[in-house]
């Protein structure tokens, strides 16, 4: 819900070629043989166990005796890969686990698609074949996106760095769930470590609530209005310690017709419990540090009045780039309370506290 996010640009999208081609053509398939695949799998994956993983979900798909199984198979795919539409709980559109298929082909479904995540799509083979690999392709989609922070909560660094472990590519549907969007770009979204793992997003099934309701999700690649963000003091700080009852947090969507959207992404993240803990452990404690190292290494000064102090605030505000700051979308909230809310009494004790 912080920015609006153009998808992964590259050729390793043609992965899904295979799993679509063979979905499309299994039920009338007279035999296993290379008419079940792409023209070009053999020049990128000769020599690997590519063909012999979908043989396995071929042998047991055709011993499935009801045709209304092997079609629920065939949909679990058709269905299942039309991400935006699931998310959008669209009519018509179903939403199949993996529990769903048939108990015999459960195994070998889950294990194909995982090793085309794990293993094929970064073979070298059709990494050369499709001149790309997932690190550039993730490069590309930060430089595209001008984001240098997890674009889903904004309060972690987001640099796919030599050397390190690249950003995480989150599985929108969950491959643990929906095994058959495992190599989908349309459900692969690099995220922040910190969203990625539990008890942010983990392997949540975000298209049903906590109540098991079919729902409509957040999708981070379709086109939203963000979030507006206030804080406030209920109590202005003294020499007494800050309390969780002194202060205000309020996190909504910026346009109420997708209350819907920002409560699903705010479940999924565990937004507001992590906005307020940042408060806590990093607003609240440490601005004033960080506002007068700010001013020393602008050259700016200490302000000599309250007028001046607002006017320093709001140059310290413009240094807050909401795509490439962790915490930024906190920081202005918190500079915006200071600048139009906070009492002369409060903006005077901090220019003399600041000159000490």
């Amino acid at each position: 819900m912080l920015v609006n996010l153009v998808p992964i640009n590259s050729q390793l999208i043609r992965l899904q070629e295979i799993p679509a081609t063979f979905f499309q053509n299994i039920e009338a398939a007279i035999a296993f043989d290379d008419n079940l695949f792409p023209a070009w799998t053999e020049t990128a994956f000769a020599g690997t166990d590519l063909k012999a993983k979908f043989k396995t979900i071929y042998d047991k798909y055709k011993l499935i005796p009801s045709l209304a199984y092997r079609q629920i198979i065939i949909d679990a795919f058709t269905h299942n890969n039309q991400i935006e539409n699931l998310c959008r709980n669209q009519a018509g559109v179903l939403c199949i686990p993996l529990t769903d298929l048939d108990a015999s082909i459960q195994t070998e479904i889950d294990t194909t698609f995982l090793y085309l995540y794990n293993t094929a799509i970064n073979y070298h083979g059709f990494t050369d074949f499709v001149v790309d690999n997932l690190r550039d392709a993730i490069n590309r989609f930060i430089t595209t996106n001008r984001i240098q922070v997890c674009p889903l909560c904004g309060l972690e660094g987001y640099t796919n760095l030599e050397g390190q472990s690249r950003i995480a590519l989150d599985h929108w549907l969950c491959k643990d769930i929906f095994s058959v969007t495992a190599v989908n770009f349309e459900n692969l979204i690099p995220i922040g470590d910190k969203c990625n793992g539990r008890p942010a997003k983990g392997a949540k099934n975000i298209l049903i609530d906590a109540l098991g309701n079919r729902i409509a999700a957040f999708y981070p690649f379709a086109n939203h209005h963000s979030i507006s963000t206030t804080f406030t003091f209920i109590h202005e700080p003294t020499i007494t310690p800050i309390t969780d009852a002194d202060w205000n947090l309020n996190v909504s969507p910026f346009e109420a017709i997708e209350q819907n959207l920002f409560d699903s992404w705010n479940s999924i993240f565990n937004i507001e419990v992590r906005y307020q803990d940042y408060f806590r452990q990093v607003i609240l404690p440490l601005w004033e540090n960080d506002y007068k190292t700010f001013i020393e290494d602008a050259g700016i000064g200490h302000a000599n009045d309250v007028a001046e102090l607002r006017v320093k605030f709001g140059i310290w505000k413009g240094s807050f780039p909401s795509k490439a700051r962790s915490g930024a979308i906190l920081y202005k909230a918190f500079l915006d309370n200071m600048i139009n809310n906070a009492s002369e009494a409060y903006l005077y004790s901090l220019c003399e506290n600041f000159r000490r």
